[in-house]
């Protein structure tokens, strides 16, 4: 008795290799000596008994039974990874080589595809993403350049055109309307001429709103198209047509 207190005062433990239940190495852990059996180790479940494997970047040591040592295996866990069949980011939660359907490489636009090696963007694929980008874009702020000066005083030309729609419609008598008179004074115009002026130009005016809206309305058009060619073609004849409506407007 005396013997095995001595040895169980003296005894020290050495260090086995814990296991996760893929066979991964996790840490090192105490294995003791078996008190009864001073020869004999006690190893903790889970566990090896050899020497812990060296530490490589971006790898996991895996225990090879039937070879009886380490080898290393790619290790991605806690990185963001990217399905290829949608672009979606998921976190990786296992060693190993990523399987088809994920790449570490983010998606740069909705518009790419994977084509088993990378993201790439396909003649139509570029298409659409410069009609939606820059195309479309580039229509509307050639309305909006045109329309910008006309909603600037818009109140005011509204109730213009209703004073002398209300003037016609009274057979040009009674008190002439102060927008009317506003118009005519200036212009040298009978209140008449004045009137009917500025319903001829308020009937223009809205014909050319109509055109801009439906040229506005083509920047669709682009979606269908194939190549980028076609679409910095089409942009162009669409926003040549918006300026020659402006240029309309202006005279």
């Amino acid at each position: 008795m005396q013997d095995l207190a001595q040895w169980r005062a003296s005894a020290q433990p050495k260090t086995v290799c814990q296991l996760d239940a893929d066979g991964l190495f996790v840490t090192t852990t105490p294995a003791w000596p078996d008190p009864m059996q001073p020869e004999s180790w006690l190893i903790p479940a889970g566990c090896i008994d050899t020497e812990p494997p060296a530490a490589k970047a971006g790898q996991a040591a895996k225990w090879d039974a039937a070879a009886k040592k380490w080898q290393y295996i790619p290790d991605h866990r806690g990185q963001t990874a990217y399905r290829t069949d949608n672009g979606q980011p998921e976190t990786v939660q296992t060693a190993g080589e990523l399987s088809s359907e994920l790449t570490l490489t983010p998606r740069p636009s909705e518009y790419h595809v994977w084509d088993g090696k990378a993201w790439v963007l396909s003649e139509s694929a570029a298409a659409q993403a410069l009609a939606d980008a820059q195309g479309a874009a580039q229509i509307n702020d050639a309305v909006e350049a045109v329309l910008q000066p006309l909603t600037r005083f818009e109140v005011e030309y509204k109730r213009r055109e209703a004073q002398a729609r209300a003037y016609r419609d009274a057979g040009y008598k009674g008190d002439v309307p102060c927008q009317v008179a506003a118009f005519a004074k200036p212009t040298g115009k009978t209140p008449k001429e004045a009137a009917d002026i500025i319903l001829a130009q308020s009937e223009m005016l809205y014909s050319l709103l109509d055109k801009l809206g439906e040229l506005r309305m083509r920047k669709f058009e682009l979606g269908s198209l194939k190549t980028a060619a076609e679409v910095k073609t089409r942009t162009a004849e669409i926003v040549a047509q918006i300026e020659s409506a402006a240029a309309q407007l202006a005279a």
